[in-house]
């Protein structure tokens, strides 16, 4: 016999969903653009032209760019006499992708160990279209000051150096004994990471280029994150110094199962060797004797550093909080037409 069941559902419980895709109008034509890195990124005359994109017909002014369903701020040079001229250009700010919209897989989200890398791809895609109406594209702000209330130079910026350990795939917490079933979402401990390792282990990283530090404005800060891999209460010792040989315990940090900790303390300069480097071991000390398996999904160290801009053709500066909420800036070693943009609100 075959059954069939017909299942009445009251119209109360009905909602409309958003899928995240209200953003295209399908009346357009999108130009895909794949970004891998972070950085300003230039689209000019000759590249719209090979990639078909309809230079002499469309009004410079109507172009948009959209990067997760958000209308990016872009400079569009030269777009005031309605014309992408031959030597115009588009400029954006494109960053890579990152664990963002992971978080979406993991139940509950606060699982996902952390957001700076994403499980599947590094690169990210910006959409590059135009408007058919009269209506103009969202642009960058632009801004012009003297230092007319002599505030005075900021003497550092937070330089943020992450190392990210992409090594080996944990596959997260089972739920069961043999560690061989697993659930269909992901859960807590799941996500690239360091090779494991075990009580009376470690694992030994260096994080180097630490130049230019301004040692007067406060002592470096330090931070570890760290990854259960086994069912069993942890015990983890972090080690800093400038080589394996001159190493000082920072503490020790306590966590359960699959689960991810932060560890953050500072560390002093003396830390840091004289060409720049820095070694943080993070030792596996097994808690009551427990089979005590962790990994170090990144090592990050925040310090004080000037703004020489020498170093590479791009540098980022992470201006500090003040109580004037501006902040004035002397860039040393600076290109002859430097090009400064804020990006603190990326989409904007």
């Amino acid at each position: 016999y075959i059954v069939f069941v017909l299942v009445l559902v009251s119209g109360k419980g009905l909602f409309a969903q958003t899928y995240g895709d209200e953003w295209i109008d399908y009346n357009k034509s999108y130009f895909k653009i794949s970004v891998a890195q972070e950085g300003i990124y230039r689209i000019t005359f000759s590249d719209l032209v090979n990639a078909g994109f309809p230079v002499s017909s469309v009004d410079p002014r109507r172009i948009q760019l959209f990067h997760r369903g958000t209308e990016q701020a872009i400079l569009v040079s030269g777009q005031g006499d309605a014309v992408f001229n031959t030597s115009d250009f588009i400029e954006f700010y494109g960053v890579k992708n990152d664990g963002t919209l992971d978080a979406e897989l993991y139940q509950p989200a606060s699982a996902q160990p952390h957001q700076f890398y994403n499980l599947y791809s590094d690169s990210t895609s910006y959409f590059l279209t135009y408007n058919l109406t009269s209506t103009n594209g969202k642009r960058m702000d632009t801004f012009s000051e003297n230092n007319v209330g002599g505030l005075p130079a900021e003497t550092s910026h937070i330089q943020d150096e992450i190392l990210l350990n992409v090594d080996q795939y944990s596959p997260g917490q089972s739920f069961n004994s043999g560690d061989v079933t697993k659930y269909t979402f992901f859960d807590f401990g799941e996500g690239w990471t360091s090779p494991q390792f075990q009580e009376n282990e470690f694992l030994s990283q260096s994080i180097t280029g630490i130049n230019n530090q301004v040692t007067t404005d406060g002592n470096p800060q330090l931070e570890v994150l760290l990854v259960g891999r086994d069912n069993v209460t942890h015990q983890a010792e972090i080690e800093v110094g400038p080589n394996t040989a001159s190493l000082r315990s920072l503490g020790t940090l306590n966590f359960d199962d699959y689960e991810s900790a932060v560890f953050s303390s500072p560390i002093n300069w003396t830390d840091i060797d004289g060409a720049g480097d820095l070694v943080v071991r993070v030792r596996a000390l097994g808690f009551n004797s427990g089979n005590d398996r962790i990994s170090v999904s990144y090592v990050r160290l925040k310090y004080n550093q000037n703004f020489d801009a020498a170093l590479s053709g791009n540098k980022k500066f992470n201006l500090k909080s003040n109580g004037n909420n501006k902040s004035y800036v002397e860039i040393t070693t600076a290109p002859a037409a430097p090009r400064l943009y804020d990006v603190t609100d990326k989409d904007n």
